[in-house]
């Protein structure tokens, strides 16, 4: 089974490709630019990197959300572009469930913090136990308040933040979850790797039905844009 995986929620933007559980190439860039510039690119180098050809590839796995509204929304568009024209199928995965894939972790809490600016948080839970990992809450987008109080009911085992929310999130909890951990650097950062592993683990799991039809795909988002929020405050006036 070949998959290319495509992330761009966050920042940072990538392109990687999986061949039956292997990742054989990854193409990763962190330098500011829009991903309206880069991620194409990637996605060919990966490719090429990887000796395959789009053709070869069996599903585009693609982080359609939560995340940056842009980001989302070009990585969501690019791999519907590119499933239309080889008429293949994706399988869309949540980028705070890709960012604990790297994690090896035991009996311990991992949770997906992204960084939703104004001291707000798109976050995930899991748990690591029995060498297995099982979400145990749904991707929610939250204050620090909020999330402040949902760790705080963590206190039986250690908690570790991964994400690129990680040093904001862990800088305003850290004096009050007293088991909080940060993931190393090195797997914080959103990445297109992992989002081919849940694909693969997903399509291991489900099968094919773990897939959609390109016209299928839309962005997940957990609360509007800024654009979309001013534009109801003045509706309402």
């Amino acid at each position: 089974m070949k998959i290319l995986g495509v992330e761009s929620s966050a920042t940072a933007a990538s392109a990687a490709v999986l061949c039956d559980g292997k990742i054989t190439s990854l193409q990763f860039t962190n330098t500011g630019l829009t991903h309206s510039e880069t991620l194409m690119p990637m996605i060919e180098r990966a490719l090429s990197s990887a000796g395959v050809e789009l053709s070869d590839i069996d599903y585009v796995a693609v982080s359609y959300g939560p995340g940056s509204f842009t980001g989302v929304r070009i990585g969501v568009a690019t791999v519907k572009g590119l499933c239309f024209t080889q008429n293949k199928k994706c399988v869309p995965v949540s980028s705070l469930e890709a960012a604990v894939m790297p994690l090896e972790a035991s009996d311990c809490y991992a949770v997906s913090v992204m960084d939703a600016r104004c001291k707000q948080f798109y976050t995930a839970t899991f748990l690591f136990s029995g060498g297995k990992c099982t979400r145990i809450q749904n991707d929610r987008a939250i204050s620090y308040e909020e999330l402040r109080s949902d760790l705080l009911k963590l206190n039986e085992k250690n908690i570790i933040l991964i994400g690129d929310g990680t040093d904001v999130c862990y800088n305003l909890l850290k004096d009050s979850v007293k088991n909080l951990y940060k993931a190393p650097s090195c797997i914080r950062w959103q990445s297109a790797d992992s989002v081919a592993l849940a694909a693969y683990e997903k399509l291991l799991s489900l099968g094919d039905g773990a897939a959609i039809p390109a016209e299928s795909l839309v962005p997940f988002y957990l609360r509007l844009s800024q654009a979309e929020r001013e534009l109801s405050l003045k509706r309402q006036k």
